[in-house]
């Protein structure tokens, strides 16, 4: 009887875990939020590991706002001078904190597994990688997950870029990336969560937002003074001529006519200009 409820505690656990693991997506969320391409939120410094080597270097990146998808992205250049943004949507930024806590409390209370190799312990998320080497550009849809990693004695969190084909030809080739790794120190980890706070995102978008309303409302000025400018241009178009009021100033002419032939001829000048503009 023990044995069989042994069994069936372990198997609930079982159940329990996996149905707790998340599934992950095959392509980001994309919405697109506004017109402009991109905006710079924040800026930051981490580690990858040389393309020919195993030797980390400082990389800075920026991370950026982009309207066309809605996506938050990482972007920076590789040893290889290629440019890259790895960019998450809602779920995958949620992921990637929570990844930064969980890895954080572990570090804290020295649980972390002295491991050269990377381990994979804070889940995954999909994301939208887009390079550009030259005028060669390509974009995929790698998995990303989140773990870490001892560098001699020393703990990295790592985000690990799965490689990935672009589900788009480049003439008869299929792109490729090979995928990579990025190291953060703890501080840096902080300041590249800082930096996709939704908070923080959310002010991104409201500074290009308010600015093109702005400017909206410029141009709306600017419409209403043309359209004035064309009411006053309209305006003879609206005069309605009087028969009688014509038929004095015909006798008024000819009374001018006989005391001087000459003013005659500007004067019926004028009037014919009058009545043309008021067609």
């Amino acid at each position: 009887m023990k044995k069989i409820v042994a069994a069936l505690v372990f198997a609930a656990v079982c159940l329990s875990g996996f149905s707790a693991k998340k599934n992950v997506k095959d392509h980001i969320d994309q919405v697109k939020i506004g017109k402009f391409d991109e905006v710079d939120i924040s800026d930051g410094v981490f580690r990858m590991k040389k393309t020919f080597g195993s030797s980390l270097i400082a990389t800075e990146y920026t991370v950026k706002l982009y309207g066309k998808d809605g996506s938050v992205g990482i972007f920076y250049r590789n040893d290889l001078a290629s440019k890259e943004s790895l960019r998450f949507d809602k779920d995958g930024r949620d992921t990637l904190r929570k990844a930064c806590e969980l890895y954080l409390r572990d570090y804290e209370a020295k649980k972390l597994s002295k491991s050269k190799k990377f381990v994979e312990a804070y889940g995954a998320a999909r994301t939208k990688l887009v390079w550009k080497l030259l005028s060669d550009s390509a974009t995929v849809h790698p998995k990303v997950y989140f773990g870490y990693c001892f560098v001699e004695k020393s703990p990295y969190f790592c985000i690990k870029v799965r490689p990935a084909n672009s589900e788009e030809k480049k003439g008869d080739v299929i792109p490729q990336h090979s995928g990579t790794m990025i190291y953060l120190t703890r501080s840096q980890l902080k300041e590249l969560v800082d930096g996709m706070d939704e908070g923080v995102i959310q002010k991104a978008y409201e500074s290009v937002t308010v600015s093109a309303k702005g400017l909206a409302e410029d141009s709306d000025y600017e419409e209403a003074v043309d359209a004035e400018d064309a009411e006053y241009e309209e305006a003879p178009s609206d005069i309605v001529v009087d028969k009688d009021a014509k038929k004095s100033k015909k006798n008024k002419k000819e009374a001018k006519k006989a005391d001087s032939a000459e003013e005659s001829e500007p004067a019926a000048e004028t009037e014919s200009v009058d009545y043309e503009e008021a067609k």
